[in-house]
């Protein structure tokens, strides 16, 4: 069994879309200015070293307890806005923000689960999704 990389570009191409129309995405500051690009998929699995994996792991749990944290707060006690960390038309204006969730209390207050790495330059750089 070999395999097809047509299967594999379609499927890339498939969630791609998907991904495009319901608006996941992240945003990237630079130099004051936020800019929001789709988030990339890509179907061709990676074979990471256990000591890369056990880097990025601690890394991934400590990002995910972070911005789990940051969405429950937004969408019940907005702490984070009434101290004026973030601004509210940042969370309010954001595309992905969803005021039909606003005092919804997903099981463990988990939001987000998952994440993935690339390697550029002989580093190891993480997302969430």
């Amino acid at each position: 069994m070999g395999i097809n990389i047509k299967e594999l570009t379609d499927s890339r191409d498939t969630v791609n879309k998907w991904m495009e129309r319901f608006g996941v995405r992240f945003g990237v500051y630079n130099k004051g200015i936020f800019n929001e690009q789709l988030f990339p998929f890509d179907s061709v699995p990676r074979i990471i070293p256990k000591k890369d994996w056990d880097y990025l792991e601690r890394g991934l749990e400590q990002r995910v307890r972070a911005l789990n944290m940051f969405l429950w707060d937004i969408y019940h006690e907005k702490k984070i806005i009434k101290d004026g960390v973030v601004p509210e038309e940042f969370v309010y204006s954001s595309k992905g923000y969803m005021p039909q969730c606003e005092g919804i209390s997903p099981t463990g207050k988990v939001y987000v689960c998952g994440g993935f790495h690339q390697r550029t330059d002989h580093r190891l750089h993480t997302a969430l999704s």
